[in-house]
């Protein structure tokens, strides 16, 4: 029987122990290759290259701008990460594209995270990452409102949940395709996902790597337990004025979980955002961009 969680440390505690949030398959990856469902930063981004190196880019404060508070309010309750990061992931690009590319449209709403979760193809919990890319893909999404036939207002995971072994309804596959999304690429080095995230790309992740909730006296945060988690990465700074090294700034979904970085100039980066923490390059290196599952949301 499925699992729900009623506080962030129940959630936390959960994935310590194991609570297989993130899955992955080699074969269904590939797969969305030859599908073209997901693209090569070199097929679809070499325009890009080398963009981002030495830079920094904030984009989480557009996100902050059209909908405060957006990653602290939806506190995760239970293994449906997958759709949080991803959800996270193309709402950052959403605000991106009107507050610092002009784009002529509108926020409207936040996206819901329940059409997604429901396309994992299992009753239990977790997912695969390559579901959510292929059913936003072939379907697209829903915002945080009332619907004739389900209300999504507010974030309600027993909604997905019961979705997943049934399948998500033809009804709401329909309202979905009215939303269509643009195109997913998967990076394959540190230096693409710098130049997405230059570029106003923002991507989500998932991998077996974890936290503590407190950061060490630089303000970067300190490996912990492995969660199998995804997550979306919302930032970086690679410009070292703050920090001894190259960092990036990833959005977790289980609200008040974590003390804010001991070092965060408000100035520079504007108010945290809650639930977040810096990693060092190196490991996000190793751990995000190394499991190959990872996904930026593009345009």
């Amino acid at each position: 029987m499925t699992r729900f969680y009623r506080t962030p440390r129940q959630i936390e505690a959960a994935y310590a122990s194991g609570l297989p949030g993130w899955q992955f398959d080699q074969d269904t990856m590939e797969d969305l290759f030859y599908d073209k469902k997901v693209f090569l930063f070199s097929i679809k981004a070499s325009h890009l290259k080398g963009v981002g190196k030495g830079k920094k880019a904030f984009l989480w404060r557009s996100r902050e701008l059209f909908d405060p508070g957006a990653f602290g309010h939806e506190q995760q309750t239970t293994g449906d990460c997958v759709s949080h990061g991803c959800r996270n992931c193309f709402d950052t690009v959403r605000c991106v594209e009107i507050h610092i590319k002009g784009e002529p449209e509108e926020f409207f709403l936040r996206t819901a995270t329940e059409p997604c979760y429901g396309s994992r193809g299992h009753g239990g919990q977790g997912m695969d990452p390559v579901k959510a890319t292929r059913f936003t893909d072939e379907f697209g999404t829903m915002f945080r409102m009332k619907y004739l036939y389900i209300d999504l207002t507010k974030y309600n995971s027993k909604i997905g949940t019961n979705w997943g072994r049934s399948g998500v309804p033809t009804e709401v596959k329909e309202e979905c395709k009215k939303h269509d999304i643009g195109k997913w690429i998967s990076p394959s080095s540190i230096d693409e996902v710098k130049d997405l995230l230059y570029a106003g790309y923002a991507l989500h992740s998932g991998q077996k790597f974890g936290v503590k909730n407190k950061s060490d006296k630089y303000g970067i945060a300190i490996q912990g337990s492995g969660w199998n988690h995804d997550m979306a990465t919302v930032g970086y700074d690679d410009t070292r004025e703050v920090y001894p090294d190259c960092v990036f700034l990833v959005a977790n979904s289980w609200g008040v979980w974590n003390a804010p970085p001991a070092v965060w100039p408000v100035d520079r980066y504007g108010e945290w955002p809650i639930g977040s923490f810096w990693v060092r390059e190196e490991l996000y290196a190793k751990y995000f961009v190394g499991s190959r599952s990872i996904f930026a949301y593009c345009d």
